[in-house]
């Protein structure tokens, strides 16, 4: 494995104070550390007094928390336990000098205004500010205009939802295409709740400010417990703000004398969010001044509490209605409607469950690992390395474009690790292969999607293409499926069977087409006049592909006009001895060809070799027959519509997910009818734009580049 990405992350904030920056800073991290190729460095702005906080990003994986007071001993402070800005700015670049990074993601305006004036590292550094004057009309133009310049100067800048994107593109006339989502961001909870008011208990974590409504939460608390005295308020957090720090004993003694109040003061996340699991109705109401119609900042803590399955009573707002819809039960307005649809939402089992899943199905996309999805692409852009896929398997045809567009991907090394069979292989290059890989493309789910599932490495991406012999085999229960990132199974029929005969979960798979080169079969006819009476096949081996029923369409349009011939394209029984040691099969074409010996339409049955020339031998065929028992996708028929060629498609189950109804029928009858009816439209230029629309090799490599790749 070859591509890492080295991250510096610091943020202008105290991780000894408990608030929603310092928050975002170890969720940031968290975030990152999900990713095993990403080594993140944390300078911290101010030696570490309390726990609370620290404790979240200690021990992660890949994350290194810096303590610039011990790491940087022998350097003068200004201050002994918070970095000055410019003192910040010099050991990012020190710390660049020493290991370079890739990215450097930074937040707080006032720092990025004077980073953006003294750093050298602007073209890899990413700013995230949300401290900025909301309101267009307050805003100076001083303000505008660093703004302005930090958009010109950074290759990105975080922004923390669509509508602060909006509001900056406003203040700043910009076109916004710098700007990235970077939503507030949330563990994962380990299951799904229950939905269920088990507790009638109600919980508040954040901030004690004015705007934050903390004495009207009290109070009209307060009031809900004289109407019932069983329900009881947990209550996190110790950080005052603006008036209400003069107010903080007064507020401490309430909360501490109240028999149905339970402050736990300040906590670390993981404890804070263990309370919020034991709560039962959360609490995000806030002032008018917070939370309105142009709010372009969203509360981590509504969506710490839908993921915990808790409903949560806050302010009706544009923005929340579009998150939980406007008919959300909980927007509160007012004491009286608090107190109300509180005492609602607890005694209605049903109203509760479904407010509660609303709100938890709204906020799954705020996760850490939906973060890290979203961010992905962004950060891994800014690494210059390139990736290292493998390919491996032993019949690599179907995919062979891909690999040759991989080939001259400038981003991309490509090595092929080439099976001799289905688990047959020379297990040192795999090794090889899989020391060297970045990422590993397993061409069918056979022995090679078992042997790289069992041995994939920490941190590579493993993908496996199935088609339908797989269905039939032992392999796939041998796969270690939490290691195999995405199988791709190339019909939405074989998508429902593997996940049906395979126990494959649906949302480990994603369906992807099996790819055409339109252009290459888009070939003029040899003979027009000719190529109405010539149908092909393409593929007879083994029995299920039918070739009798092609014989008995052919010899019904033989009596019909002699000038019907049959052209069979591929290898002959003999040329599989394995398939001639079943007695079935070789019984099965023994009849066959004794059948073509016999019949005066036989010399009209000629075999073309096997071999990669189907685009010139498309030129010939008007009909091409697909007559098998059962298909994965069976490639000839959409080649024959991107060669101008009729197909005529015996209606295998799942046929009628790849091809238009018009070319699927249930017997040969209807078969012949068909050809008999249709001879004046060949060649057929109309099928050719379905087939390059839908089956195209270049759109369907850019999903699996897609895929791959991101």
């Amino acid at each position: 494995m070859s591509r890492k990405l080295r991250l510096l992350l610091y943020g202008d904030v105290d991780l000894n104070i408990m608030d929603g920056s310092a928050v975002w800073l170890t969720s940031m991290a968290n975030v990152l550390h999900l990713d095993p190729n990403i080594t993140t460095d944390v300078l911290l702005k101010a030696r570490i007094k309390t726990e609370h906080l620290i404790t979240e990003i200690q021990g992660l994986d890949n994350v290194r928390v810096i303590d610039p007071f011990s790491r940087f001993a022998s350097s003068k402070f200004v201050n002994k336990n918070r970095l000055q800005r410019d003192e910040a700015i010099s050991l990012i670049e020190e710390l660049n000098a020493q290991e370079p990074y890739d990215c450097i993601i930074l937040r707080g305006l006032s720092f990025v205004i004077d980073y953006l004036k003294q750093a050298t590292l602007l073209h890899k550094t990413i700013p995230y500010i949300t401290d900025f004057t909301h309101d267009p009309k307050q805003i100076s133009e001083t303000e505008r205009e660093e703004l302005r310049q930090i958009y010109q100067s950074f290759p990105n800048v975080f922004v923390q939802t669509e509508q602060m994107g909006e509001l900056l593109k406003q203040l700043i006339d910009c076109e916004g295409k710098k700007f990235s989502l970077l939503y507030p961001m949330i563990p994962k909870p380990q299951k799904e709740p229950n939905f269920k008011n088990t507790h009638d208990r109600l919980v508040y974590s954040g901030k004690f400010a004015a705007d934050w409504y903390t004495e009207e939460i009290l109070n009209a608390f307060a009031r809900l417990a004289q109407t019932d005295s069983g329900l009881t308020l947990s209550v996190v957090g110790d950080k005052f703000q603006g008036d209400l720090v003069q107010k903080k004993d007064e507020i401490l003694r309430v909360m501490k004398e109240a028999d149905a109040i339970h402050w736990y003061g300040a906590v670390a996340r993981h404890k804070s969010l263990e309370i919020i699991r034991d709560a039962d109705l959360g609490i995000c109401w806030r002032s008018e001044r917070i939370d309105h119609d142009e709010s372009v900042e969203l509360s981590t803590k509504l969506l710490e509490y839908g993921q915990l399955g808790k409903p949560v009573l806050l302010r009706r707002t544009k923005m929340y209605e579009e998150l939980l819809g406007s008919d959300y039960f909980l927007f509160v307005d007012n004491e009286a409607e608090w107190i109300e649809k509180t005492l609602r939402i607890l005694n209605d089992s049903k109203l509760y469950r479904q407010t509660a899943r609303r709100v938890y199905e709204r906020t799954k996309k705020f996760t850490f690992n939906e973060a890290y999805e979203r961010l992905r692409p962004l950060l891994w852009h800014f690494c210059d390395k390139k990736i290292n896929l493998v390919f491996a398997g032993h019949d690599l045809k179907f995919i062979q474009a891909a690999i040759t567009h991989f080939e001259q991907h400038p981003n991309v090394n490509v090595r092929i690790d080439q099976w001799s069979g289905h688990d047959e292989h020379d297990s040192e290059h795999s090794t090889e292969c899989l020391e060297w890989a970045d990422v590993i493309f397993c061409e069918w789910g056979l022995g090679n999607a078992v042997w790289y599932s069992q041995n994939k490495k920490k941190g590579q991406k493993l993908f496996v293409r199935m088609h339908l012999q797989e269905r039939e085999t032992s392999f796939p229960s041998q796969f270690h499926l939490e290691n195999i990132d995405q199988i791709i199974v190339i019909s939405p029929y074989i998508f429902e069977e593997f996940h049906r005969v395979c126990q494959i979960p649906r949302e480990k798979m994603i369906m992807i087409y099996n790819m055409i080169d339109t252009n290459k079969f888009n070939k003029t006819k040899i003979d027009n006049t000719q190529v109405a009476y010539h149908l092909g096949i393409c593929g007879i081996l083994p029995k299920r592909k039918r070739l009798d029923r092609a014989l008995d369409i052919l010899e019904q349009l033989w009596k019909k006009d002699h000038r019907y011939k049959l052209f069979v394209k591929g290898k002959l029984p003999e040329e599989l001895k394995w398939l001639m040691k079943r007695e079935d099969e070789k019984q099965y074409y023994d009849a066959i060809f004794a059948r073509i010996k016999q019949a005066p339409w036989g010399k009209n049955v000629i075999f073309d070799e096997h071999g990669n020339d189907m685009d010139e031998w498309f030129r010939k065929i008007g009909y091409i027959l697909s007559t098998s028992d059962f298909e994965s996708f069976h490639l000839a028929p959409m080649e024959g519509l991107a060669s101008a060629s009729l197909p005529a498609v015996w209606h295998w189950t799942g046929a009628e997910t790849i091809y238009p109804k018009e070319f699927l029928f249930e017997n040969d009858t209807d078969i012949v009818d068909y050809i008999l009816k249709t001879q004046h439209k060949l060649p057929y230029h109309q099928g050719q734009h379905y087939v390059q629309k839908t089956f195209d090799k270049k759109r369907i490599i850019e999903q699996i580049e897609e895929l791959v790749l991101s």
